[in-house]
């Protein structure tokens, strides 16, 4: 008898959830969608208006930048060339006093002896060897030294028992670095024993 009753009981919920449910108006049913519809276009096209107009910021800016790089490079490339122009004029100054002086014993060397020749070429040399330790210029030592690939270049082997395997006993060209940066090798002579 209960499960009749509960039956019953089930049956009459139903109907009475079946009952409760409001009709609804199609029309206004459609007419709520599309003004939802339309709302939602109107934020749509306003985020999308948005987002243009931020996108065109960003390529302005772009551009801007761009333009900017641009002018840079140019101004950099103009000073490096101005900066190497003055560089050059200043090795070029240091050094013209040493071609005066050459000039000068070129036109005495037809009036004077040998050793008065000599002795002013050995004064420019020592002129010259001056000017360009000024701007950083030294010679790489070599004889004696043990070889170092970095600051010599081997052009000749020789065998000397009295000389440790790698030392340079011959320097065949002078090498020459500036502020530590080697710009031409020693051509050497090295002790090969072996």
């Amino acid at each position: 008898m209960e499960d009749v009753k509960q039956t019953t009981d089930e049956t009459t919920l139903d109907d009475t959830v079946n009952n409760c449910e409001p009709e609804i108006d199609e029309n206004s049913a459609v007419s709520a969608q599309e003004a939802a519809g339309e709302q939602d276009k109107e934020t749509v096209q306003a985020i999308l208006a948005e987002q243009q107009k931020l996108a065109d910021d960003l390529s302005n800016r772009l551009i801007r930048l761009q333009a900017d790089f641009e002018n840079f490079r140019r101004r950099s490339r103009q000073e490096k060339s101005e900066m190497s122009t003055l560089v050059t004029a200043d090795v070029v100054k240091q050094l013209l006093p040493v071609i005066d002086n050459f000039e000068r014993a070129l036109n005495s060397a037809a009036t004077q002896d040998v050793q008065a020749l000599r002795s002013g070429i050995e004064m420019i040399y020592r002129q010259l060897i001056n000017n360009l330790e000024k701007i950083g210029v030294q010679t790489i030592l070599a004889l004696d030294m043990p070889f170092n690939p970095e600051q010599h270049e081997a052009v000749m082997r020789a065998h000397d028992d009295s000389k440790a395997e790698g030392t340079i006993i011959e320097e065949l060209q002078k090498g020459y670095s500036i502020n530590g940066k080697v710009i031409r090798p020693s051509m050497v002579k090295v002790v090969a024993n072996s």
